[in-house]
C-alpha cells in the first residue's frame, strides 16, 4: 500500500504531512485536541524587486582576471568583494501564509484546581483518552486521513488540496454521530514560544462561515496576500464571534481554504471568496473524486514496483526508517519512497504555478534557511531531473517559465556587472526573477553559471517532447544565455577559452604558494556546462533551420574549451590547476556534472574518464562526503551511471537511515525537498539509463532487488516504455512510439537491440 503511516500525532513540524495543489501547501499535524494546519501560497514572498546590482563591478573585472591568472588570490577576492558583491545580500525570500487551527471542545485535557499533600492548590490536568489512533496520507489518491477514538466514538478526518477547485479541504465526522463542537481560528506569527509578531494587518470573521486573514509583505511595492476559510456544517449551531468560527452539536464540519496574493490577482479576497463560495458538504464526494481523478493523471504517467519479499505495511514509518538505521532492507520502503518524490512533484509544481522551491511550497520559516528560494548550483534543477522522464513533463514547464521572468533580470546583470551583452545568472533566484548575486560568501556568491545551467533544461524539454514551437518561443533566452559566454569568456595562457572570476560551487582550494581561494579562473565544472549549453545551442539551431551569426563562432569556441582532465589523485580536477583541497570531503562534487545530469562522461565510451570519476566518488566519500541528502542523493546517480550497482544501492540506504525525516522528506538537514527528487531519480536511473543514441536497461540494479517492473518512462528518443524484470535479468519490454521512429536497448548483459517503429505502433521485445 502506498500509505506513509503513523501511530501518534504530529510533535513538530518535520512529522506533520505535506498536501498541495501545486500553488496552495499544507502540513496538517493531525492533533486531537487542537489540530494545527500550516498553510503556504507560493507567491508568498518577502517584498517586491529590488535592484541590487553592485554599479562598480565591471571596472574592476579585469583587474579581479589578472590577479586570479597571477595567482594572487587573495588580492582578487578581497577586490570582488568588494565590487562584484550585490549592493544588499539577499534578495526576496519565500513565507508562509498563515495557521489554521481547529479546537476541539470536547476532547481538550480537563483542567481542574486540585491540591497536593501540603494543601497548596494546582492545576491538574487530564487528557482525553485516545485509543486506536492512526495518520494516514495515501500516495495513491493523494488524501490523508486521521482516525482514533474517544470512549465509544470514533472520529474520521480526511484531507487534500484539490488543483480543479484551487482549495483545500478538511473534513470532520464522528461514526456514532455523536456531536461535533468546534472553535475554528487563523493566525500568521512566529510561532516559537515568546515571539509576539503577528505578521498580517487584519483577522477578521465574516457571515458566520468565513474567516479572513490579509496583510501584505516588503512595503510599498511589496505583496499583498489573503487566506481565506471557509466553515461549514451541518446538524447543529454555527456562528461567529471576534475573529473565529464556533460550531456547536453539529453531525458533520467541512473546512475549506485557500490563498491568493496580488503577484497574480488585483483582489485577492475576492479570488478566494469566489472559489470558496461554491464549496459544501454536499459537493465534497464530488470535489474528492474530481481531486483523485486530477491527481492520478499524473501519479499513474508512469509507475516503478520493486517486489517485496516480506511485507512491512503494518509497521508505521518512522518504524520502518529506524529498521533501515539497524541495516535491515525494506524494499517496499523504497517503493513508498520513490512515490513520495512523484506526490511531491504533483503537489509543488503545477502547470501556471512557480517552480518547487528549496522546500518544495512547505515552510513555516518567515526566516528560513537559505530563503527557502530558488538555489540553482544544483538544488532547483534537480527538483525536476526526474520530470520528462516520468511522463510530468507539464510539470516541468514553471521552472522553464521562470526563466522567462529571469531573462530580462539577467540581461540587465550582464550588461551592468560585466558590461557585456546576453542574460546570466549567479546561484540564486527569487520569485522575481533576480539574477544579481546573492550572500556575501566567496565560496558561492561570485558564480555566473546559474541561468546557463537553466537553460539546459530547455533543450531537455524538446527531446522529450519534440516540440519545435517550444523550442522556437524559448531559442532567445538559449541564445542570450549563449551570447553572455561567448562576450565573457577570456583564453588563458594555453589559448583555451575559460570563465572567470568564478568558483567551484562552495569549495575552497590551496595553492602551490599555500594561499587558500575560492575564486579562480575556469573551474571544471563551469567547463562543462559551457560545453553543453553550446553544444544545446548549435543542434537547436540545426533543427530550427537558422541561420545565426553566432553558430561558427560557437562551433569554433567549443573546440577551444579545456578538456577534462584527470589529477594527481586519479581523480577528475575540480580546477583547471590540479589543487589540493581544503575539504576533501565536500558536500558539492561540481565537477561530476560531466557525469550526471551530462553526459560527458559515460562508462561506455569514456572509461578512463569512467575510474577517475569513481575515484574522485571514492576519494569524497573516505573523507566524509554525501553529508546532506541532496548530497547523497546526486552520490546515487553517480554510482548508477558508472554502473557500481552495489555503492548505489549502499548509499540509498544511507540517504533512507541518515538524510530522511520520519514523513520521509528530505533532511539537508534542516528539511530541503531536493534530496527526495534527487534521491527518486537515482532509483530509475538504476533501472533505465537514457542517453538517446542508446537507452540501458538495469545497468545499476543491485541484488537486493531482483524482482520489479516499470511502465510509462519517457525516453529521448521518442517512446515510451514499459518492462519487467525477473531474478536481476530483463525478461521483457514494450516501445512505444510517440515521437521516434528508432531506439536501440540494451540489457543487463549488454546484448543489444534495434528497434523501428511507425508513429503509435508498439512493438514487445523478449530477452531470453
Amino acid at each position: 500500500m502506498g500509505n506513509i503511516y503513523f501511530r501518534k500525532e504530529a510533535e513538530e513540524w518535520n512529522q506533520a504531512f505535506p498536501i498541495g495543489n501545486g500553488f496552495l501547501g499544507a502540513m496538517v499535524f493531525g492533533n486531537v485536541a487542537k489540530e494545527r494546519i500550516q498553510v503556504n501560497e507560493d507567491s508568498v514572498w518577502s517584498g517586491g524587486f529590488s535592484n541590487r546590482v553592485n554599479p562598480d563591478a565591471g571596472r574592476y573585472l579585469e583587474k579581479i582576471r589578472e590577479c586570479l591568472f597571477e595567482g594572487n588570490v587573495q588580492e582578487a577576492e578581497k577586490l570582488a568583494e568588494q565590487s562584484m558583491y550585490a549592493t544588499s545580500p539577499n534578495m526576496r525570500v519565500y513565507q508562509p501564509l498563515g495557521d489554521i487551527w481547529i479546537r476541539f471542545m470536547d476532547q481538550e485535557a480537563e483542567r481542574k484546581l486540585a491540591r497536593d499533600e501540603s494543601g497548596l492548590p494546582y492545576l491538574k490536568e487530564s487528557a482525553a483518552e485516545v485509543e486506536a489512533y492512526q495518520r494516514i496520507l495515501n500516495l495513491e489518491q493523494a488524501v490523508g486521513k486521521i482516525e482514533y477514538c474517544v470512549g465509544r466514538t470514533k472520529w474520521n478526518r480526511e484531507f487534500f488540496a484539490s488543483n480543479p477547485a484551487k482549495v483545500a479541504m478538511y473534513s470532520i465526522c464522528a461514526e456514532s454521530g455523536e456531536d461535533i463542537n468546534l472553535e475554528i481560528s487563523a493566525t500568521r506569527k512566529d510561532n516559537r514560544s515568546g515571539r509576539g509578531v503577528s505578521f498580517c494587518d487584519r483577522i477578521l470573521a465574516e457571515e458566520n462561515q468565513y474567516i479572513w486573514l490579509e496583510g501584505s509583505s516588503g512595503g510599498r511595492e511589496g505583496i499583498g496576500f489573503a487566506m481565506g476559510v471557509r466553515v461549514c456544517s451541518c446538524g447543529g449551531r454555527q456562528y461567529q464571534m471576534g475573529s473565529r468560527i464556533i460550531v456547536e452539536k453539529a453531525r458533520k464540519v467541512l473546512i475549506c481554504f485557500t490563498g491568493r496574493t496580488t503577484f497574480r490577482s488585483a483582489e485577492p479576497k475576492q479570488w478566494c471568496r469566489e472559489h470558496l463560495a461554491s464549496l459544501s458538504l454536499d459537493t465534497y464526494a464530488e470535489r474528492k473524486r474530481e481531486h483523485i481523478q486530477d491527481y492520478q493523471t499524473y501519479f499513474n504517467a508512469s509507475r516503478l514496483t520493486f517486489r517485496q519479499e516480506m511485507n512491512l505495511d503494518n509497521l508505521t514509518t518512522p518504524e520502518r526508517l529506524k529498521r533501515i538505521r539497524e541495516g535491515h532492507h525494506d524494499i517496499g520502503l523504497v517503493n513508498l519512497y520513490y512515490d513520495f518524490a512523484r506526490y511531491l512533484l504533483i503537489s509543488s509544481s503545477r502547470e501556471g504555478s512557480l517552480p518547487a522551491n528549496l522546500q518544495g511550497i512547505w515552510n513555516e520559516e518567515f526566516e528560513p534557511m537559505w530563503g527557502s528560494k530558488y538555489t540553482i548550483n544544483i538544488n532547483i534543477q534537480m527538483n525536476y531531473w526526474m520530470a520528462e522522464k516520468t511522463g510530468l513533463q507539464a510539470l516541468h514547464l514553471p521552472l522553464l517559465e521562470h526563466l522567462k521572468r529571469m531573462h530580462p533580470r539577467g540581461k540587465e546583470v550582464a550588461a551592468s556587472m560585466y558590461h557585456v551583452e546576453g542574460f546570466c545568472c549567479h546561484h540564486n533566484t527569487d520569485i522575481w526573477g533576480d539574477c544579481a548575486p546573492q550572500d556575501y560568501h566567496t565560496s558561492s556568491t561570485i558564480w555566473p553559471m546559474g541561468g546557463a545551467w537553466l537553460c539546459l533544461h530547455i533543450y531537455e524539454h524538446y527531446q522529450y517532447t519534440k516540440d519545435k514551437g517550444f523550442l522556437e518561443e524559448y531559442f532567445p533566452i538559449l541564445k542570450d544565455s549563449v551570447q553572455f559566454f561567448m562576450n565573457y569568456m577570456v583564453q588563458n595562457s594555453d589559448g583555451k577559452w575559460v570563465t572567470g572570476p568564478s568558483s567551484s560551487p562552495e569549495n575552497i582550494y590551496i595553492t602551490a604558494k599555500n594561499q587558500y581561494g575560492c575564486l579562480c579562473m575556469g573551474p571544471t565544472m563551469d567547463i562543462e556546462i559551457v560545453r553543453e549549453l553550446f553544444s544545446n545551442y548549435l543542434k537547436t539551431v540545426e533543427i530550427l533551420e537558422k541561420e545565426e551569426p553566432l553558430t561558427g563562432l560557437v562551433k569554433d569556441r567549443i573546440e577551444n574549451l579545456p578538456k577534462l582532465k584527470v589529477g594527481k589523485y586519479g581523480q577528475i580536477q575540480e580546477w583547471d590547476q590540479d589543487y589540493e583541497e581544503l575539504e576533501v570531503g565536500h558536500r558539492h562534487i561540481s565537477q561530476l556534472f560531466a557525469l550526471y545530469p551530462a553526459q560527458q562522461i559515460r562508462k561506455d565510451q569514456t572509461p578512463k574518464l569512467a575510474q577517475a570519476a569513481e575515484k574522485t566518488l571514492d576519494r569524497r566519500l573516505e573523507n566524509g562526503g554525501g553529508h546532506t541528502g541532496w548530497s547523497k542523493a546526486w552520490i546515487i546517480l553517480f554510482f548508477a551511471r558508472l554502473w557500481k550497482k552495489e555503492k548505489a544501492y549502499q548509499n540509498l540506504q544511507e540517504l533512507l537511515a541518515e538524510a530522511t525525516l520520519d514523513n520521509l522528506l528530505d533532511n539537508h538537514p534542516p528539511f530541503q525537498i531536493d534530496g527526495n527528487f534527487g534521491g527518486a531519480c537515482g532509483i530509475l536511473e538504476m533501472i533505465v539509463q537514457d542517453y538517446q543514441d542508446v537507452v540501458y536497461l538495469l545497468p545499476a540494479l543491485p541484488q537486493e532487488m531482483p524482482d520489479g517492473n516499470v511502465s510509462g518512462i519517457r525516453t529521448k528518443s521518442g517512446f515510451i516504455l514499459n518492462m519487467e524484470w525477473s531474478g536481476c535479468r530483463v525478461k521483457s519490454v514494450e516501445v512505444e512510439s510517440v515521437h521516434g521512429t528508432q531506439i536501440t536497448i540494451v540489457n543487463e548483459t549488454l546484448e543489444s537491440r534495434k528497434i523501428r517503429c511507425e508513429k503509435g505502433e508498439k512493438k514487445v521485445i523478449v530477452f531470453e
